[in-house]
């Protein structure tokens, strides 16, 4: 490789997106491939910080200023810890990125979609994804197979009507060509194989 690739996969709850991730991570770093691991919201002090924050069920932010959160929080994980990464010519695996904003904050939440990605754009500015992966499994099976919803996480307290707008919103990606779709339906270790061969692609 010449340069750093930016890898991202996404998911609604329960798909499998941590497991994934650090497989993925585990095997490029075992085929000689320089390769970070980090996430989103979060991956950086500050970013943890505000992740805390949007994660906890005694706040209640409004649709705008949520997505503004994740922005910031985006922002300082990529000028921390992506940026540099990248620039020394390291993989960097991403477990969520501007996907799940659009399709939290656009689809789930109903901000105008053009909104959200011109605040993704500015926000990410000058990067570009490399790959982004959808892992798809439907809402009701992730937390079937999570085992229900965490009552500590605020967006998991959120209807299923929510997440099946969110899961809509990755398909719709998907179909547009900004996400390819994994089938999950295998075991970890399928779907794993099923990434690795997406990712080679671009190596």
């Amino acid at each position: 490789m010449n340069s750093g690739k930016f890898i991202v996969i996404e998911g609604v709850e329960g798909a499998g997106k941590s497991r994934q991730c650090a497989l993925l991570t585990d095997a490029l770093n075992e085929m000689g491939v320089p390769t970070v691991l980090t996430r989103e919201p979060g991956g950086a002090m500050l970013a943890e910080a505000v992740r805390t924050l949007l994660l906890d069920p005694k706040y209640s932010p409004d649709a705008v200023t949520e997505l503004y959160l994740y922005s910031a929080a985006r922002r300082d994980h990529l000028n921390e810890v992506v940026f540099p990464a990248l620039d020394a010519g390291k993989v960097v695996v991403c477990d969520r990125f501007i996907y799940s904003t659009l399709a939290y904050q656009g689809y789930g939440r109903g901000l105008d979609l053009q909104f959200v990605r011109r605040v993704n754009d500015i926000t990410i500015s000058p990067l570009k994804v490399d790959l982004g992966l959808f892992l798809d499994i439907t809402p009701e099976a992730g937390f079937l197979r999570k085992g229900g919803a965490n009552s500590a996480d605020r967006l998991e307290r959120e209807s299923m009507e929510f997440f099946n707008r969110v899961y809509d919103g990755f398909k719709k990606m998907c179909e547009a060509g900004e996400l390819t779709a994994i089938d999950v339906s295998g075991t970890k270790f399928e779907t794993a194989e099923k990434i690795l061969s997406a990712v080679r692609g671009i190596l």
